[in-house]
């Protein structure tokens, strides 16, 4: 790893300050998801189970807060309990009661888990790369990457648990590289928090402890020792797992696979529109993922993770070929650069594959495996450092311009479609993208729509209700005190609203198509929120109110 000099440090403190300060301007402009709220209950089952084990006053002041289930019949026990947890008990303790400032406090700290990401995304690239310009770019090629930026703001769930695997991964490589006491340690807490985040996090600290068993049998001295030193290391994970997972402190064993196989069999119903055709999330082909990955992540970045992806294979089949039967081991990765590569390909393609092989179900768009995303940008950088050896000096500068060059219209894209970043698609399907993907399928626009509403209605009180999907009670939470009561919500009776807002997300139109004919014939449209100029929310208005 490259130690930084002054210079160097003083530029990155300056850019990790800069975006500092950028999320903390924004991130009150972005809307509410429709999984916000059961992400909020998910921390406070959680909470009360401990509070009520313990026999803590404070109990009856989660009761009196949300109405919150038994964590034994709750669906989701585990899932999200380390980032969840602390934000419900903040809630209780600085007794918070305005639901704008509850959801703005929980999409603030979800912003800064992803910053402090960046930071441990930057030493990775720079443990590999030995170089400050690599490791920014790396973070350059995060933050423009428009779907994930967005997300960073209120997605408690994927983006949490991807930025904790980033940190789990720098403290993994730490440890394969020198597993001493104080890194054993580290690695371990850190797991415990992924998998705390997230039951599928346990597939990292397994995946590092195989390269361990693999690194102990080539190694021919002190093997005892390390052989203890693995133990100890398995024996802290499962440790953390279990004080960082309320869930479990019953019945570890029971509890771990109940929950495992509840993941594993997520009966959910949902349709979501793929390739021009409604489909069963539990149905989706099997390159649902892949064809995902590739219109929604920036070209240049997929152009150079290619190309890392190449040259590390290449390399890789090659010392299979020449494994030596005496030198099994020996010859699977020759230096920690290699191994770190190998471990990274891994860490992107076991999820993807696994998915694919277990036919596991995935939500719609496929936020549930951006976790795998930083290693597509750590082999995208990889990628971009095989041309320097490839390139004259003169020739990799006039490459390293043009890649900066590239970056410039996901920057103008980002500002021009603020804040509805988490609708970017690339160039690369170049159809009417809300024909055959879906758009803003957790409903994010409902809370900006209700704010135009707001906005160019006379009325003192208007009556607004739901095509699409989105939970527009939730959105009404999201305004200030004072608009909420401007708003009054009604599903029940479309035709006699005010306004109806039209998310294009599992229409009522194609349940009811004459109910649907009934809402144009009295309705006319008043606004488009567009994206590309293509709408991801349409407000009409009754024609005779």
């Amino acid at each position: 790893m490259k130690f930084l000099s002054k210079n160097e440090n003083i530029f990155l403190i300056f850019i990790f300050f800069v975006i500092f300060i950028i999320g903390s301007l924004i991130f009150s402009d972005y809307g509410i998801s429709i999984d916000e709220d059961n992400s909020r209950v998910n921390g406070f089952v959680s909470l009360k189970y401990i509070l009520d084990l313990f026999n803590f006053d404070l109990a009856s002041e989660v009761e009196n807060t949300i109405k919150t289930p038994d964590i034994h019949s709750y669906f989701e026990q585990g899932n999200g309990v380390v980032f969840e947890l602390p934000l419900s008990l903040i809630e209780i303790i600085f007794n918070l009661k305005d639901s704008r400032e509850i959801f703005l406090l929980r999409h603030y700290c979800t912003f800064l888990i992803f910053f402090f990401s960046l930071i441990y995304l930057f030493k990775l690239i720079n443990y590999r790369h030995n170089s400050f310009f690599f490791g920014l770019l790396g973070v350059l090629f995060l933050i423009l990457s428009p779907r994930i930026f967005s997300q960073s703001f209120y997605n408690s769930k994927d983006i949490v648990f991807m930025s904790l695997n980033i940190i789990t991964l720098y403290y993994g490589i730490n440890y394969l590289g020198e597993s001493n006491l104080k890194k054993s340690f580290i690695f371990s807490f850190f797991s415990g928090l992924l998998v705390g985040t997230r039951l599928l996090g346990i597939y990292l600290p397994f995946l590092i402890i195989c390269f361990k068993i693999i690194q102990i049998l080539r190694s021919s001295n002190n093997t005892k020792k390390e052989v203890l030193s693995l133990f100890l290391l398995i024996f802290c994970i499962l440790i953390f797992i279990y004080l960082f997972w309320p869930y479990l402190w019953e019945d570890p064993i029971k509890y771990f696979f109940s929950a495992f196989k509840k993941l594993a069999n997520i009966p959910v119903g949902i349709h979501t529109l793929f390739l021009g055709n409604y489909i069963q999330v539990e149905f989706v082909p099997w390159f649902y993922t892949i064809v995902w990955i590739l219109i929604t992540t920036p070209i240049v970045y997929l152009i150079f993770f290619l190309v890392g992806f190449y040259f590390n294979i290449k390399r890789i089949g090659s010392r299979l070929i020449k494994i030596d039967e005496k030198k099994e081991y020996n010859d699977l990765w020759r230096g920690e650069n290699e191994k770190f590569d190998i471990l990274i390909l891994l860490n992107f393609f076991i999820p993807i594959f696994s998915t694919i092989i277990l036919h596991s179900t995935l939500l719609t768009g496929w936020r549930h495996l951006y976790f795998v995303y930083p290693s597509l940008i750590l082999m995208s950088i990889h990628g971009i450092t095989i041309f320097k050896i490839l390139l004259s000096e003169k020739k990799f500068k006039y490459l390293i311009i043009l890649i900066l060059i590239s970056l410039l219209p996901t920057i103008n894209w980002m500002h021009k479609n603020h804040p509805h970043q988490y609708v970017f698609f690339n160039s690369i399907y170049k159809k009417n993208f809300n024909k055959y993907f879906v758009m803003d399928y957790w409903g994010l626009s409902n809370y900006h729509a209700l704010k135009i509403i707001l906005d160019k209605s006379n009325k003192k009180t208007v009556k607004v209700g739901i095509l699409g999907n989105g939970d527009l009670f939730l959105s009404k939470s999201f305004l200030d005190a004072t608009d909420r009561k401007k708003i009054i919500v009604d599903n029940e009776d479309l035709l006699n609203n005010d306004f109806i807002i039209d998310n294009y997300n599992r229409w009522n139109g194609i349940k009811n198509p004459k109910y649907f004919a009934k809402i144009q014939k009295k309705f006319k449209k008043f606004y488009d929120i567009k994206v590309n100029n293509i709408p991801i929310n349409s407000i009409y208005i009754n024609k005779i109110k």
